[in-house]
């Protein structure tokens, strides 16, 4: 646990420190700045990794700077008693992680689901067209806002195809979360980690909103199994009330594939696809 009077020294700014979150990289303390709600990411020392992947997170916020992301307010180095640390000031976005909401309603009404899918697939697009890759959406990483906005938090994975990679292209295994991350990015098969992979954690996301449990995770005794799963199992189709025409659960079947040649090969691709089939769907009152 970072200690706090050491928080407050190094940044005098900062009031109402409590910590929210603690990894073996960084901690995260929430607080106010001039009034003003923020969240201050704080990597621990000797971690050149965690300060790689902190860069690489600003560097994707900022070249994305859309609404469904927080705000970065500042970044840089701090001296925390005798060591220097690299920090994130970003912006604090209030409400609960959809993991919450599933653990509170694990089945989620199909007005919910399509809402969310068209907030996803819209940011997946921007990814794609800003040539990166989150590698992380998953339910712990998605923020329903007290007004119900969703934010896409942690790109403390994010891969940017135009820069050189942080995980050695000869490691047996990438970043990913099990029951989440696409196969691929489980092998490190680094030329196709793409667009397709974020549009298998989302399909992997919707799916278990409509079905009310992960099926790669549910029942699994360990990740080896959840990882066996993923790389094995295709998922039966949803059969999903509204979607008489079973349009919106062959596309939810694509997007979670196995195979990436088998999903849409381009987030504009799924937009696209994903709009004409809300179009047929008729909600009920």
């Amino acid at each position: 646990m970072i200690d706090l009077a050491t928080v407050h020294a190094a940044f005098p700014e900062l009031t109402a420190l409590v910590p929210l979150a603690a990894s073996g990289q960084r901690d995260v303390l929430r607080g106010q700045q001039a009034g003003t709600e923020i969240v201050s990411k704080i990597v621990r020392a000797a971690s050149p990794d965690a300060e790689a992947r902190i860069l690489r997170e600003v560097e994707a916020v900022s070249a994305l700077a859309a609404n469904y992301i927080p705000t970065i307010y500042s970044f840089g180095r701090r001296l925390l008693g005798t060591e220097e640390r690299l920090f994130i000031i970003e912006q604090y976005t209030p409400g609960e992680t959809y993991r919450q909401v599933l653990q509170r309603e694990p089945l989620q009404s199909l007005a919910k689901v399509l809402s969310l899918a068209d907030v996803l697939l819209g940011a997946c697009r921007d990814f794609e067209a800003a040539r990166l890759v989150h590698r992380d959406i998953k339910p712990e990483n998605l923020i329903i806002g007290t007004t119900g906005q969703v934010w896409t938090i942690d790109f403390g994975i994010v891969r940017m195809l135009d820069l050189a990679s942080i995980t050695p292209t000869v490691q047996p295994g990438g970043s990913f979360t099990p029951g989440y991350g696409a196969p691929e990015q489980m092998r490190n098969m680094k030329p196709k980690i793409d667009a397709r992979a974020d549009l298998f954690s989302i399909g992997i996301v919707l799916y278990e909103s409509l079905a009310g449990r992960n099926p790669h995770r549910a029942g699994a005794t360990d990740q080896l199994e959840v990882m066996r799963r993923v790389e094995s199992q295709e998922l039966p189709r949803l059969a999903i009330a509204n979607d008489t025409s079973g349009e919106l659960s062959a596309f939810l079947a694509s997007l979670v594939s196995r195979f990436p040649s088998r999903r849409p090969q381009t987030a504009a691709e799924a937009w696209d696809w994903f709009r004409e089939v809300r179009q047929k769907i008729v909600l009920g009152p």
